[in-house]
């Protein structure tokens, strides 16, 4: 094995031994054995622990997914802002897409930093998050413009911030095999229940919500291959958008007597 790999095989052995016990809790010997080698070899390509959490920081924090790029390249507008929200929620509740660093192992990162000095936290949020969040703000001052949303007291930046939150926090208490809370739904659900909580918490008005959903043709919204079961439960309040046509037939008979009820208390 080159001398690149075998450091490249060290870091993504420490991935999870950091995620799970955290940095101070982490020690060379724990290091060496998860990734097969003696502590020697592990000082020859990292002079120090420290050295080896900084690697992973970078790898955690370097390069940016295609459909993130196509995300912040949008024009700011509310679709934009829908879909901003639409995937970062996405990526919170239900892990996808997946990256070369799984999303559990990420979110255990950002705790165990949390509790320790918070190095990795700020570097993920300052190098990943910041831009996002940006976009997401622009996005929301065109809603407002253009009567879509409603001007919020909440402070520019913390609006994107907030959302965020809600999703960082969904994903943390599903973290124990059993999760710590139980939201009685399924995750696409509690991704729906969540996207629908964060626009509206933003100030974006109900008829913008369900027509921008409900507007899929030619929209990263579909690109990005939702499942089926998730389309399904996305797409039960924003089919209510043809106000007395008849509900979409991908809703099974409960839902959409349920989605009909709606209607009638919209109209």
């Amino acid at each position: 094995m080159s001398a690149r790999d075998r450091k490249g095989a060290i870091v993504e052995a420490a991935l999870p031994l950091f995620a799970r016990k955290g940095f101070a809790q982490t020690t060379t010997k724990d290091l060496a054995q998860a990734a097969g080698v003696s502590e020697p070899l592990l000082y020859k390509h990292f002079p120090s622990k420290e050295a080896l959490y900084l690697e992973i920081q970078d790898v955690a924090c370097q390069g940016t997914d295609p459909l993130f790029r196509k995300l912040i390249d949008l024009e700011p507008s509310t679709s934009t802002l829908v879909q901003l929200v639409y995937h970062l929620m996405r990526a919170l509740v239900l892990g996808l897409p997946a990256g070369a660093i799984d999303w559990n192992t990420r979110h255990r990162l950002m705790l165990n930093s949390l509790l320790e000095d918070g190095t990795y936290a700020r570097l993920t949020y300052r190098n990943r998050f910041d831009c996002f969040c940006s976009r997401m703000e622009a996005a929301l001052d065109a809603a407002i413009a253009s009567g879509d949303a409603v001007a919020s007291p909440i402070r520019k930046g913390n609006r994107a911030r907030l959302a965020h939150h809600v999703g960082a926090w969904l994903a943390t208490v599903h973290l124990p095999k059993k999760p710590a809370i139980e939201y009685k739904v399924s995750r696409e659900e509690l991704l729906r229940d969540a996207l629908w909580f964060a626009l509206r918490g933003m100030g974006v008005k109900d008829r913008a919500i369900r027509g921008h959903l409900a507007r899929e043709p030619g929209s990263v919204f579909v690109r990005t291959r939702v499942s089926d079961s998730t389309r399904r439960s996305l797409s039960l309040r924003p089919s209510l958008l043809a106000r007395g046509r008849q509900v979409r037939p991908a809703l099974g008979g409960g839902e959409a007597r349920r989605a009909r009820q709606e209607v009638k208390r919209d109209a």
